[in-house]
């Protein structure tokens, strides 16, 4: 539903024609500075908010701009308020559909807009009734401070949600991007315990696949002195695993011929088994992780 938020004028104003949201700004208008705050930082739609002007009996659009006018001497008189309020409704009731309305007034406006809004069923809150208006910018502190808290849990959500963006694969290399650009945001995400978890993964799988690369460079310089003519080496690119390795019908005449290589290539297949457990690990946390992110 459309809102639209009304406002009263402030009674010190500049002697200079500026948009509306300036012109009723000052250092004696802590009340509607503070309202026109709150109206900013919730990003309300401008053209959806509009100053009441007991002069001349206006509906002044935000950022519309306001030549200086004379100063009431008097408080707006109950007549006064009812005509500026009709010419309100009729204002309202153009739109279709009507529009919720927040009213940010004192009584002697709020009064006849509240029976006209109640008569006609428009739905409507009025802000800080009851409010002394020495108190009225606290309140609207208040409000603000809400708001403000709302902004930055959207923007941590936000965050979160690109944490979590980046766990596409769920592989080390992610794992050790999301520690790089977030460990020092982890309590504010909710994540602290998992970046500590792939923290010690990763350093788990760095050292397996050392150890994997170690054996790797073993093997290559065994088959390099016991397999000249390469009739193992196109052996071995064929075994993908131990269980290829050994249910495979030359296995053993293999060993036979050439045991010192088959014993490192047993190895480096040992090793490498050991880094892909390493890494279905970090996949695992990763998605823990993610759902960390989405709690």
């Amino acid at each position: 539903m459309r809102r639209i938020s009304l406002i009263t004028e402030s009674s010190a104003r500049p002697d200079e024609a500026l948009p509306a949201y300036l012109f009723y700004q000052g250092s004696k208008n802590r009340w509607i500075n503070a309202v026109i705050e709150y109206m900013e930082v919730r990003a309300f739609p401008r053209e959806n908010i509009f100053f009441l002007s007991h002069y001349g009996q206006r509906i002044i659009g935000y950022e519309e701009t306001v030549n200086p006018y004379p100063k009431q001497k008097y408080h707006p008189r109950a007549k006064e308020a009812a005509i500026l309020a009709d010419k309100v409704l009729d204002f309202i009731l153009s739109m279709n559909p009507l529009p919720f309305v927040e009213i940010h007034t004192g009584r002697t406006w709020a009064d006849p807009l509240k029976q006209l809004f109640d008569k006609h069923n428009i739905s409507y809150r009025l802000f800080a009734d009851g409010v002394s208006l020495g108190q009225k910018p606290s309140y609207y502190g208040v409000l603000i401070e809400e708001e403000l808290d709302k902004r930055r849990l959207k923007d941590i959500q936000r965050e979160r949600w690109n944490v979590s963006s980046l766990i596409r694969k769920q592989t080390p290399q992610e794992a050790s991007e999301i520690i790089t650009r977030f460990d020092k945001q982890a309590r504010l995400y909710g994540i602290e315990r998992n970046l500590e978890e792939l923290k010690e993964l990763l350093g788990g799988y760095k050292q397996k696949r050392k150890d994997e690369m170690k054996a790797l460079r073993e093997l290559e310089n065994v088959v390099q002195e016991e397999d000249p003519s390469g009739v193992l080496s196109d052996f071995l690119q064929s075994q993908d695993s131990l269980a290829d390795l050994h249910a495979h019908r030359d296995f053993e005449g293999i060993k036979n011929q050439f045991g010192k290589s088959m014993a490192k290539f047993t190895l480096y297949l040992i090793k490498r088994n050991y880094v892909t457990l390493m890494e279905n690990r970090i996949s695992e946390a990763l998605l823990r992780t993610q759902i960390a992110l989405i709690k």
